[in-house]
């Protein structure tokens, strides 16, 4: 706002250092392959792969998977030289080999790129001028290989009908109501005032409108950078998908599947089911189109390939017995009721409770024939098997580990990253994603656990160790997480905390290699699978005998 070089972007307020799973390398490709496409899976003997982000933010995601997946060369352009700034530091100091750009993305199209094997964007489409979504396409046209993936999210209709009048009469009064030079944030403020005296004064808009008070009452609790980069940019571009999968036909783009958790866990289909919609042939555009409506969705994520690498089912099922899972949460927070924007779904509790017992039995991941076998889940056909596995997944509870991916788990850099991270939570709490070499993608922590981290890779091995260590490195951060002035219920409140790393986080993040990086690549590239479950069985009844 007010910064011409950013062609209305925000750009004087940086956005938030948000990680998200979508992203990542193995998400994709996993979310394609149980759809019967096979697409990332490399060239050459090692597997390699090109992935380019556009619209990175602060590098948090880029930086995560760049690290966590050895077999892919990472670039990725952000206009906002201060993120591009963050996003480099951080590449920089952890050794990861990507290439984050500071452009446009008009000027990228002149950029020396190879052919990218996968183009990510989250965020950005609804937020750029129609110049910029040209330019996009044009580099996808460009550059996207035969084969390729572009994943894309973007703001849709009709979720928005009732709030988008509110964000324009929000932009409209930010730009006409403020004085020149008023900085983004004040104008964010003196818009957000301006609509409440409406609201309190009954406007009719709000009261026939209740959801756009609701959007309201939001847009004062969150934070100003995201309400920036939400409402305030001067494009907010807003659609139907039918519309979006027509802009993407001059890159020679099809939609290959939506990766919204309500679509992955299966609740779209039910709800269309509802309907009365199953024995209709509704070709692609109508069909996503009439899903939004059905959810009456806001935001959708979906994935677009140039040309659909599609396998016989024979296959697919094969490749699919072939991927491991790994645990992402300790097995008895594994929930057989999934939330959704829109609603809940329940899985089958006792077909969970099997697959949970048997991921929870190992150390590695786990492939989906073994844990078939192991569970007892023969009998079931495997596309309920692989619904419940995709429904977990879309949940973050489970993640796939792709066999070529696991083989090249040495190559990855992710000590570095973490080590980086683990050191900066003894001072602020903006970096909160840990990078798996297992999984290759970013996990979750809480800030004190990180502190924890730094200590434990030191050398500190018991929970007395690692609490007297974590003391010497950070005694005013414990201070502060106590809440206490007494510096020994600092102390013991940090033994507290020791115990509980070594009893619930460490397992965890050991099997995610996390933590004990000596044996994490050894890990990654350890599973189990059918043969293995066999040969344990046979040893066993030979024991037996």
């Amino acid at each position: 706002m007010g910064q011409s070089w950013s062609k209305g972007y925000v750009a004087d307020l940086t956005y938030s250092h948000g990680y998200y799973h979508e992203l990542a390398p193995g998400f994709i490709r996993y979310c394609l392959l149980a759809q019967g496409l096979d697409h990332l899976g490399g060239e050459g003997a090692d597997g390699t792969y090109h992935y380019c982000e556009l619209g990175y933010g602060q590098g948090v995601s880029a930086n995560l998977h760049a690290a966590a997946n050895p077999r892919g060369r990472f670039c990725g352009t952000d206009f906002n030289p201060d993120h591009a700034l963050f996003a480099q530091g951080l590449a920089h100091q952890a050794g990861v080999p990507a290439r984050w750009m500071a452009t446009g993305f008009e000027e990228l199209l002149d950029e020396d790129l190879p052919p990218l094997d996968a183009v990510t964007l989250h965020g950005v489409w609804s937020w750029i001028d129609a110049s910029a979504r040209h330019a996009v396409v044009e580099f996808l046209r460009r550059r996207l290989k035969v084969g390729g993936v572009v994943y894309l999210s973007y703001n849709i209709m009709p979720g928005w009908s009732a709030e988008k009048p509110l964000r324009d009469l929000l932009w409209l009064q930010s730009e006409l109501g403020n004085a020149p030079g008023d900085s983004t944030a004040d104008r964010i403020r003196g818009a957000l005032d301006f609509a409440m005296r409406l609201r309190r004064g009954r406007a009719a808009y709000f009261e026939q409108n209740p959801r756009a008070g609701q959007m309201l009452d939001d847009m004062q609790r969150d934070d100003i950078h995201v309400v920036a980069h939400e409402y305030f940019n001067r494009s907010w571009h807003i659609t139907y998908f039918a519309d979006l999968a027509r802009s993407l036909e001059p890159a020679g783009l099809q939609f290959a599947g939506s990766i919204h958790k309500s679509d992955l866990v299966g609740e779209v289909a039910q709800r269309a089911r509802a309907c009365g919609l199953e024995d209709l042939r509704l070709n692609t555009a109508l069909r996503e189109t009439t899903h939004d409506f059905i959810l009456n969705r806001r935001f959708r994520r979906d994935l677009f390939v140039r040309g659909a690498s599609r396998l016989l089912p024979a296959e697919r099922d094969a490749r699919l017995r072939e991927v491991a899972f790994v645990l992402l949460r300790p097995a008895n927070a594994i929930s057989a009721t999934v939330q959704t924007p829109y609603g809940t779904v329940n899985l089958d509790p006792a077909t969970l409770r099997k697959i949970v017992q048997v991921l929870q039995a190992h150390t590695t991941p786990v492939t989906l024939g073994a844990l078939v076998e192991e569970a007892g889940l023969s009998a079931m056909p495997l596309q309920a098997v692989v619904s419940i596995f995709t429904a977990l997944v879309a949940q973050s509870q489970v993640f796939p580990v792709f066999p070529d991916d696991a083989r090249q788990a040495a190559g990855a850099r992710t000590w570095a990253m973490n080590r980086l991270i683990a050191e900066r939570a003894r001072h602020d709490d903006v970096l909160r994603y840990l990078a798996s070499p297992v999984t290759g993608h970013g996990i979750d922590s809480q800030q004190p656990d990180r502190v924890l981290l730094a200590s434990w890779e030191d050398g500190a091995h018991t929970p007395q160790a690692l609490a007297a260590a974590a003391w010497a490195a950070a005694p005013q951060f414990w201070q502060a997480q106590s809440g206490s002035d007494d510096p020994g219920a600092a102390r013991r409140h940090l033994a507290d905390m020791a115990g509980r790393f070594f009893e619930q986080v460490l397992p965890q993040w050991r099997r995610l290699g996390i933590a004990q990086v000596g044996d994490a690549c050894a890990q990654a590239a350890s599973v189990t699978s059918p043969e293995a479950v066999a040969a344990n069985a046979s040893s066993t009844l030979e024991a037996a005998a």
